[in-house]
C-alpha cells in the first residue's frame, strides 16, 4: 500500500545550509561548499492522516587537498543514512517487535492501524544501520 494513495499527504523539509561544516574523514572544520543535493523520500509516524516526507540530503565538497574524501553527505537530524524512515518510526517499530514479542507482519499491520503508515520491510529493518 502507498501511503500517498492513502491521504496524498506529502510534506517537504528543507533543512538550513550550514556555513561551515566539518569532514568525518579529516575532522576538518572548512568553509561550506555545496557538490550536489537531491529529495529523499522517508516515512514518518502521524496519527492524523499518512504522511511521506521529502527531506533535502545536501553533498558538500572536503576542500582539504591531502583529503582522499571528495564530498560527503551532511547528516540530517531525525533520519540515518540510507534510512527509509525516521528515527522515531524506527523507534515503534522496534518497540512493537521487541517489546511486545510480536512479529513483523503483526508489527506492520500495527503501524498503519494506529500511526497510518505502512510496515513495509524497509520501514522495519532497524537493526541492520
Amino acid at each position: 500500500m502507498d501511503v500517498r494513495r492513502k491521504s496524498g499527504k506529502v510534506r517537504r523539509i528543507k533543512f538550513r545550509i550550514p556555513r561551515t561544516c566539518i569532514c568525518p574523514n579529516c575532522r576538518k572544520k572548512q568553509k561550506f561548499r555545496k557538490h550536489k543535493e537531491y529529495w529523499k523520500k522517508a516515512k514518518d509516524i502521524n496519527v492524523d492522516e499518512a504522511i511521506l516526507l521529502e527531506v533535502r540530503v545536501i553533498y558538500a565538497k572536503c576542500l582539504n587537498p591531502n583529503c582522499p574524501t571528495r564530498c560527503f553527505c551532511l547528516p540530517t537530524l531525525g533520519i540515518k543514512k540510507r534510512a527509509r524512515s525516521t528515527d522515531r518510526l524506527r523507534a515503534e517499530a522496534v518497540a512493537s517487535l521487541v517489546q511486545d514479542n510480536s512479529t513483523c507482519p503483526r508489527a506492520s499491520r500495527r503501524l498503519s492501524r494506529c500511526f497510518n503508515t505502512t510496515g513495509s520491510k524497509s520501514s522495519l529493518l532497524v537493526l541492520r544501520h
